[in-house]
Formats: structure tokens, C-alpha cells, sequence
């Protein structure tokens, strides 16, 4: 590698993981479950809420802070249990539900912000590593320590049960296609002594935020009633 070679990477490669672990770090000053990030916080309405499947609160406070469509190719139908269906209270069930007409997407391509901040490094010359892999390399361990975990790249769903007398009396945000409730979860669900009604709103995301067209949807609630 020629002396000039060497002072342009010497020079280019701290300035862009200067830029880049600043990005990460304030990414990462969002905290866990208990705030959002890009300047909003998830705040304690959202303590309650059960993630599963890898699922995100920055994903969640995105959901919530749009307006659901109706979609009857993307909201969700049960599959179990069944609408009225009475339910015994000795075992949890498994509850699951389909995405109308609607293959589950796969995570995204690198958006054309990142294909264009890839494109403007310089390649390398003389045969060697581009800048770009070795500002990867770079920052890998970095990105390892997010304090949000892994963005969520696909749909993810939102179950609200409630009944006449309480809204939100279990709320689980996931990635899956079903949900069984713990030994508290159902506690709850049992404790309520009145008929349940689930909703499930689910949207594609694209690194925590929701794609274009991705919803979110509203899907087809399901009503039953847990026996003694």
C-alpha cells in the first residue's frame, strides 16, 4: 500500500466510525423496554406490555403512533379459539391467527440511504479490503452492544384483551402467529370473571419502522369466555 493510500484510509476510516458510532450511541441512550428511540420515549403506559418473538417497544410506539387500515388482506383472522368459544380455565390455550391472503415479508434490502453511503466509500486500490468492510468490520462489536436488541425487519402483531369493564387488560406485542399465555398472563385473563375480546393490529416494519404501505392493519377481534 502506497504512503498516500495508507494517509487516505488513516484519515477516512475514524471520521466515518466517528459518525457511525455516534448514530448507534444515541440509538442505544433510548434504553431497553422502558423508552423509544428517535426522540420518543415508550413511557410507563407501555410497562405492561408483554414482548415476545424478538418483538421491539420502538416497533410498538411506531404501531401505536399511526392510524390502523382496514385491509381484509392483511388483518388478521383467528384460527383459535373460535368466536364465543367457552374456554376451561384449568390450562392455557394456544391462541393463533393467519394474515388474510398475505405472505408473512421477508426482511428488506439495505434501504438507498445505506446503498448510497456504501456507494460513496472509495473501493480499494492495489487489490486489498474495501473501506467499507473494514469500517464494518469495525463497528461490528458496536452494533453487538444495541441496547434495544435486533430490529425488527418483518410483521409484527399487537394483541389487546379487554372486556366491557376494562380496556387493555393484557396487551403482547410478537412476531409470531400465536400466543400462549404464562401462568400470570392467564391469572389475569381468568381473574377477569367477564367475556374477552382480542384484537390484533400487526404492520410490516423496516428497522423498527413502519414500511411504506406496511399498515399498520386492523384485524378480525374474537370474542370467548374462560369456564371456572
Amino acid at each position: 500500500m502506497s504512503r498516500r493510500e495508507w494517509a487516505r484510509r488513516a484519515l477516512l476510516v475514524p471520521a466515518m466510525a466517528a459518525l457511525a458510532s455516534g448514530v448507534l450511541y444515541a440509538g442505544a441512550c433510548g434504553g431497553g423496554h422502558d423508552g423509544g428511540s428517535s426522540g420518543t420515549s415508550a413511557g410507563a403506559e407501555l410497562d405492561d406490555v408483554i414482548y415476545e418473538g424478538g418483538a421491539t417497544d420502538e416497533a410498538l410506539v411506531a404501531l401505536l403512533a399511526a392510524e390502523p387500515k382496514t385491509d381484509a388482506s392483511q388483518g388478521t383472522a383467528f384460527d383459535a379459539p373460535e368466536d364465543g368459544a367457552a374456554l376451561p380455565g384449568d390450562t392455557a390455550p394456544e391462541l393463533s391467527f393467519h394474515v388474510g391472503g398475505a405472505a408473512i415479508r421477508t426482511a428488506p434490502p439495505a434501504g438507498p440511504a445505506l446503498r448510497r453511503a456504501a456507494g460513496a466509500l472509495p473501493a480499494a486500490r492495489d487489490g486489498g479490503a474495501p473501506v467499507w468492510a473494514e469500517l464494518g468490520a469495525l463497528l461490528g462489536p458496536v452494533r453487538a452492544a444495541r441496547a434495544h436488541g435486533t430490529p425488527i425487519n418483518g410483521r409484527a402483531y399487537f394483541l389487546v384483551f379487554s372486556t366491557e369493564a376494562r380496556e387493555g387488560l393484557l396487551r403482547v406485542f410478537t412476531t409470531k402467529l400465536s400466543y400462549t399465555p404464562d401462568a400470570a398472563a392467564w391469572d389475569k385473563l381468568r381473574s377477569a370473571g367477564a367475556p374477552i375480546t382480542v384484537h390484533v393490529t400487526n404492520a410490516v416494519f423496516e428497522n423498527n419502522r413502519i414500511a411504506p404501505g406496511g399498515g399498520p392493519f386492523a384485524g378480525e377481534p374474537v370474542t370467548f369466555s374462560i369456564e371456572p
